[in-house]
């Protein structure tokens, strides 16, 4: 049950928001040395101690406007998100060298003509611009990307710093557009609308790693939201063509087309839904012959990285789900993974739960009333496993997705899922997931103790006064 919304006004959380992230602006060029300016390769335990303080103040402001369930208005809502955004838009991308990754994909297809999907960068380490590198592999992500970076590297005149920034301000366009649609598919039945609102606008894990780290997940958020506008105005295709898009940008969005079909056939039966995975299905190859045609060697790129049998295996274990790291830390305190047996029951474990969790979705999903909130819960749920379970080098960009879809579900649970993933995404930065989520375990463990001693003291306080 949703619980009603109190009048909380909290009228410094705003301002202490936007102070926390001009603090950030501030200590982001710190560092005189923008070749290693990121968290990965400060080495400067003073100044990365400051962006944990400052992260942790943040995470308490967020949790705080969740708790309290303030209601702000919107003239206020907006000019603190604008700020917050244009703030970190100022800022040197400490969070992530990724963008600086992005201006090198773009001037490799832009300057040197090759396919970034099938040549490393390593192959131009002459180039003035890969000293702000740090030896990233061959990554496949959708060709879309690929252009998007050649169109980014165009605009910037052959400036690396100009694509940078760029690629910077794209991402916060694209932010505040998903914002704006995100805003409009809170249900406002909801007792709790106005809070909601104010938890994807204020998001810090959405600003951060849109406007400060400029991260292509948030064109990923932006497309799977106006989706969900598209199904909230019966026009069921439109969502699934901009569903295919998004698969040609990054590749998991697929994980989310059994949710809209599921809702499409319970509503409308057999016939819609079959119309709409052709439209899909269409859409798919249109794109994708658009797309790929220009790069060469991308279509064999492209089956050569999801036929690699190495493919999704590997084990970072710093960077693992809290529920990836437990089971593999259990199997490695057990010995296992000192043959190949460790490996098999880690993969087999993590495949199967994602696959009992995927059918439990499906079948939650068939058995709710379609709706822009129910596609929500159910993308967010399959999502959450996706993430949780396959992925075994989690970053916190990886998470906006998922934030965003809890917060729009529009139920407790998820909301609460919601703000403890964005507070966990921003821990994980000095911390791993698992070792983030612990933290949070034992705290909220420790004040649920002192509620219920302060409760127990109160009522003893009050047995004793009605004695008296």
């Amino acid at each position: 049950m949703v619980r009603t919304p109190t009048q909380a006004i909290l009228p410094w959380a705003g301002p202490a928001l936007v102070a926390c992230w001009a603090a950030v602006l501030v200590a982001s060029f710190v560092k005189p040395d923008w070749t290693r300016n990121d968290f990965e390769r400060f080495e400067d335990l003073r100044l990365l101690t400051a962006f944990f303080v400052l992260f942790v103040v943040v995470s308490g402001i967020y949790i705080s406007v969740y708790a309290q369930r303030v209601v702000v208005s919107t003239p206020r809502m907006t000019s603190v998100t604008l700020a917050s955004a244009a703030l970190l838009l100022a800022s040197f991308p400490v969070a992530s060298k990724d963008p600086l990754g992005y201006a090198f994909l773009g001037r490799m297809l832009a300057h040197y003509h090759v396919n970034p999907m099938s040549v490393a960068p390593d192959a131009f380490a002459e180039d003035p611009w890969y000293v702000y590198l740090s030896g990233q592999p061959v990554s496949i992500y959708g060709p879309l990307f690929y252009w998007h970076t050649w169109l980014i590297d165009v605009a910037g005149g052959g400036s690396f710093w100009s694509a940078v920034w760029l690629h910077k301000a794209f991402a916060t366009a694209c932010l505040l557009a998903s914002l704006w649609l995100a805003q409009a598919l809170v249900p406002r039945t909801a007792a709790n609308a106005s809070t909601l609102v104010v938890l994807l606008l204020w998001n810090p894990l959405l600003l951060l790693e849109s406007a400060a780290g400029g991260h292509n997940d948030i064109v990923m958020v932006l497309l799977l939201v106006a989706a969900l506008c598209c199904w909230q105005r019966d026009q069921a295709s439109a969502a699934l063509a901009l569903l295919a898009i998004s698969f040609w940008y990054k590749w998991y969005s697929i994980i989310f087309i059994p949710i809209f079909l599921i809702a499409t056939l319970r509503s409308g039966g057999f016939a819609p839904a079959f119309r709409q995975a052709a439209i899909y299905a269409g859409a798919l190859v249109v794109v994708g012959v658009i797309a790929v045609a220009p790069l060469p060697g991308a279509l064999s790129a492209i089956v050569g990285e999801w036929t690699h049998p190495q493919k999704m295996s590997g084990i970072f274990p710093n960077e693992l789900s809290p529920v990836l790291a437990a089971l593999f830390w259990t199997l490695y305190g057990l010995g296992l993974f000192a043959t190949d047996l460790g490996l098999e029951i880690f993969n087999w474990t993590r495949f199967g739960l994602f696959a009992v969790c995927a059918g439990a979705v499906a079948l939650r999903q068939w058995r709710t009333m379609p709706g822009p909130a129910t596609i929500a819960q159910g993308c967010f749920l399959i999502g959450l496993a996706a993430f949780m379970l396959l992925i075994t080098q989690l970053w916190p960009w990886h998470l906006l997705v998922v934030v965003v879809l809890g917060i729009l579900s529009a139920e407790e649970p998820f909301v609460l899922i919601a703000v403890l993933l964005t507070v966990l995404g921003l821990l994980s930065y000095f911390l791993t997931f698992a070792v983030a989520a612990l933290l949070l375990i034992l705290i909220a463990g420790a004040l649920w103790l002192l509620r219920r001693r302060g409760g127990a003291y109160s009522q003893i306080g009050g047995t004793s006064t009605l004695a008296s």
